[in-house]
Order: structure tokens, then sequence, then C-alpha cells
């Protein structure tokens, strides 16, 4: 399994059938099932019982008014966490109306990125072509010695006092370096014959003794017997070197004003990079938040892409007729609350974790959790999403107990997988129906279990942040994201003895510690599941059906 709590895939009590268990059916009963080995250092209860499908059929707009009434009396109702998680749509073109506020809409803002992607690598394109100059210009200031203040705008240079604090000398000019570019840039496209490339042969120590020279030396007499060298080579070195004292007196302004301008330039083209991506982001994002039911969406709910391309192409109601004008929707929401004990003092099962509970000193994120619910190699969350750290995790345990997700001191909470599936129909006769199907799912989760589901979606949220990123070559790292990576897996010599003496007949369980409930039959089925039937659930099913008349004279 990907995920030991992934979406749909571990629910479906619709059909449930106990000889005959699908894969996540199986594994929810050997973990938390009556006799399931992670019970006591985890709860995650999803009764069949606790499952419903409503289908009511209204006029346009009748089933999406109730969802939002929902989501608005789940807060009133305090549930402080109501979450959309997925949402996509489908919509036939002979629905024109609603195609083209949909559909179109969705085809321009990808042909905006389109357009804006390009004109972001142009910006980033000349912006890599400066940033050479830039650092081209900034080798010359060097050997100039000289230094440009980039927040100040003013220029520094040997004249510069030596910093006593710091120990360091005042920056000098290179000569040596400057003669060599001077030599390499310079005097070798004054001609054959001319330069001193070109007439080394004849003097072979010529651009040697060049570098020899200093300001000073202008008279061929005095480098003549400086050198020991002959009077026709220091005639040319004197030349050469007087040529050399003018471009530098040249160029050295002219260097100073190319580099502001460069410096400038690189700012200019930096902001309008980051101004690029700041268009696009929301285009983006919001380009990716409209899904299409035929996309190809890995994390999409109740099922794969492909078996969702293979629903919507059979079902007879299908947005891809072109019979009629039609289109459908989803939306998946999580909706969570605290679950209090319906017994004083009994959420814990001894006093000391009684005292512990109310000491508020039993944390989401104990090692256990990290070992088998969030790192474990063969169903923990890091294998839904590798790129997730111990780092990371602490950064959202932070947010989770600061946020409001969790209530200090409950221990269990419940949670609601909604999913709202919507029809919209228009006939020939210009009639319009909306048909929708509400599947209510309750799941009775401790607090542990409940962080990693919080985990995964703030993980959801990451995702979309890195997939705008990404698409717009912007590297920036979450904080976490660059840490530890503990991948943990299941003890394969004590499975192995449990399973054989279970074959021979012979019950084995090993001791079983944690701070939450390890008594299914009696404590969690018929206390716990009891009371979050009639407190929590029943209101949300009561509500829906008081709202299309089902049960009203």
């Amino acid at each position: 399994m990907a995920y030991l709590l992934d979406d749909g895939n571990f629910f479906p009590r619709d059909k449930f059938n106990p000889l005959n268990l699908n894969e996540g059916q199986k594994k929810i009963e050997e973990y938390f099932g009556p006799d399931g080995k992670y019970l006591g250092h985890a709860v995650c209860a999803a009764p069949f019982e606790m499952y419903t499908e409503i289908n009511p059929t209204t006029p346009p707009g009748g089933t999406t008014g109730m969802l939002i009434g929902l989501m608005f009396q789940l807060r009133k109702w305090e549930f402080r966490n109501v979450e959309r998680i997925d949402e996509w749509i489908e919509v036939n073109p002979v629905f024109a109306q609603l195609y083209q506020l949909t559909i179109r809409q969705k085809e321009e803002m990808e042909s905006r990125i389109k357009s804006g992607l390009a004109s972001a690598a142009q910006a980033v394109a000349d912006l890599e072509l400066i940033r050479h100059d830039y650092r081209k210009y900034k080798e010359f200031l060097d050997y100039f010695g000289l230094e440009y203040n980039e927040e100040a705008r003013t220029w520094e240079n040997g004249e510069k006092k030596k910093d006593a604090k710091k120990g360091g000398e005042k920056k000098e000019p290179d000569e040596h370096a400057l003669k060599a570019m001077f030599i390499d840039l310079v005097d070798v496209h004054t001609g054959e014959g001319i330069s001193m490339r070109s007439i080394v042969g004849r003097w072979p120590t010529l651009i040697v003794d060049f570098l020899k020279l200093s300001d000073d030396d202008t008279e061929p007499d005095k480098v003549k017997e400086k050198l020991d060298i002959s009077k026709a080579e220091a005639v040319v070195l004197v030349t050469k070197n007087k040529l050399y004292k003018e471009w530098k007196k040249l160029f050295e302004p002219e260097i100073k004003s190319r580099f502001e301008h460069i410096v400038e330039l690189v700012k200019s083209r930096d902001e309008s990079v980051k101004w690029y991506r700041n268009w696009l982001t929301p285009v983006i994002a919001r380009h990716k938040l409209i899904e299409e039911g035929l996309a190809t969406r890995p994390d999409s709910f109740p099922g794969p892409s492909n078996w969702m391309r293979g629903w919507l192409k059979t079902v007879y109601y299908s947005p891809t007729l072109l019979s009629h004008a039609s289109a459908a929707s989803s939306i998946l929401l999580w909706a969570w609350r605290d679950h209090p004990a319906p017994e004083i003092f009994r959420e814990a099962g001894s006093e000391r974790l009684a005292r512990e509970r109310l000491e508020g000193t039993i944390t989401p994120y104990d090692d256990w959790t990290k070992k088998h619910l969030i790192f474990h190699k063969e169903h923990g969350l890091w294998t839904k999403y590798n790129w997730i750290t111990d780092e990371w995790v602490k950064e959202q345990l932070k947010a989770f107990e600061s946020s409001g997700s969790m209530v200090q001191r409950r221990l269990y909470y419940a949670f609601f997988h909604i999913w709202f599936l919507k029809f919209n129909m228009r006939f020939a006769s210009g009639a319009e129906v909306e048909d929708t199907v509400y599947h209510i799912d309750g799941i009775l989760m401790s607090r542990n279990v409940l962080f990693v589901k919080y985990c995964e979606l703030q993980a959801k949220k990451e995702e979309l942040n890195r997939y705008v990123n990404n698409l717009l070559g912007v590297k920036l790292e979450t904080p976490g994201m660059s840490g530890t990576k503990p991948v943990y897996e299941e003890n394969k010599f004590l499975s192995s003895v449990q399973r054989a003496l279970e074959h021979a007949g012979m019950v084995f369980k090993l001791s079983k510690g944690g701070p939450y409930e390890r008594d299914f039959q009696h404590r969690i089925s018929k206390v716990w599941l009891h009371s979050m039937a009639s407190q929590r659930y029943a209101p949300i099913v009561n509500y829906i059906k008081e709202k299309i008349g089902m049960g009203v004279n």
C-alpha cells in the first residue's frame, strides 16, 4: 500500500464484504481491527456503519447551496478545520455557458502561462549575459584596485585608508595583471610587425622586460641601463609603456562608468525576473486548481486517473457525451474536531496515562508514530511524499499544536471524509437539473493518526508550491526540507514467528504499550464509536436530509 491512510482506498465501506476484503480493508483490519497489532499505539476506527450516501436531485444550484451551507455549519459546530482536499470538473462543450466559464478560462490561462514563461526565460537569459559582463568587469576593477559600493553607489580605490580593526591593507592596483591584459587585449590588435607578440622573435625577452617596467620608465637610455638591453629594444619598450599609461588613463574612468551601468542593469533584470515569477505564480496556481476529470491526477479520489477516465466514458450521464449539455464536478472535504471521552478521566487507560494526558506530555509525534506511520519503509507517509524529513515533520508539529487543529489534552478526534459528486444536465426543452451524491465517511482517530493526516494535508499544499516553483525554475527551500530522512521497516523475524504461531493455532501477542485504547470490542466500538455516531456523525447526515426534506412530512 502506498500510504496507510490513503484516501478512499481504505474506507470503501459501501461494498463491505467480511468474506471478501480488498487489500485496503485487510490492512486496516490487521492494524486497527479488534486484534490489530497497532492498538494501544494508535486508533483509526472506520466502521462500515458510519458511512452514508445521499443522492438528492434539485434545480441548478440546489445541492451546491447545501454543500456551502454544510461547510458553514461545520464551523458553527466547532469543526475548526474544514479543508478542501481535491476538486475537478469535466464539462461537455455543448454546455456552452458553463464551458466558457471553466474550460475556456483554463485554456486562456494556459496561453498566458506559455507567453509568460517565454518572457521569463528570455529575461533570465538576458540576466545571465549581463551577469557574465558583471563578473568580467569586476575582474578588471580588481586589477585597477577599485571597489564599488553598490548600495551607496560610491567608489573606493587605492586611497582607502588601512582598516586597523580588520587588519586589511589598502587595495593596490595589480600592474602585472593590467600589463598582461594590455598585451592580450589591446597591443595585439596594433598589427603584424608592431605588436609585442609579433616581434618577440627578434627580442625573446621583450614581454618579460615590459612587465618589469614602472610608469616612470619613459626614457630609452635609462631603460637600456636598467634592463641591460639594446637601445632598439629600449625604444620599443618605452613606446609601449607610454601607450600603456595612456590606455590606463582612458580605460579606468570608462570601466567605472560601464560597471555602474552594468550594476543597474543587473538589478533591473533581476527585479524583472522576480516580477515575472510573481505575475505568473497566481496564474499557474489557479490553472492547477482547475483540474479536469480526464486529466492525469495521481492523488485523485476515489481512484487513479485511468479509472476516472474509464468511468466518465461509460457512465450514462457522462459529460463526455455530445447528445446533451452536461457537466460533472467533484469536491473532496476533510473536516475534524475533538471528541471528548464519554466518561470523565477515561481517555487514557491508567492513572499514570490520565495524569500525562492532563499534563499534556503525550505528544502526537512520538517514536512509535515516527517509525510506523510516517517513515515506515512500506506504508509510511514517506512512501507517498519521499521528500519529507524529520525536521519538516517537527515544523508541522509546531503548526499542528498552535493552529487549533489539535485541542490540548484531547486524545481522540472525529474525522470526516466528505465527497461531493455533482452532475448538471440541460435538456433540449431548456430545463436544467442538478443531481448530487454526498459520500459521508466517519473515522475515529487518535491524536497521532490525525497528526499524520495533518502532515499529509500540508504535504499536498507543499506539492502545489513545488509544482509552481519548478515550472518557474525557482528553488526555494521550505524549513526542514534539507534535513534527515529516517526510514524504518518491520522486524521481519518477529513478524515471521508471529505468523507461524498463528498458523499453528497459537495466539502470540507482544505487550502493547501506548497511551490509547486497546479494548476494541467494548471500549472503542461500544463507547467511543457509539458516542461519535450520535454526537458527530448524525448531525452531519441529518443536516443534509433536512435540507432535501427527507423524512419530513
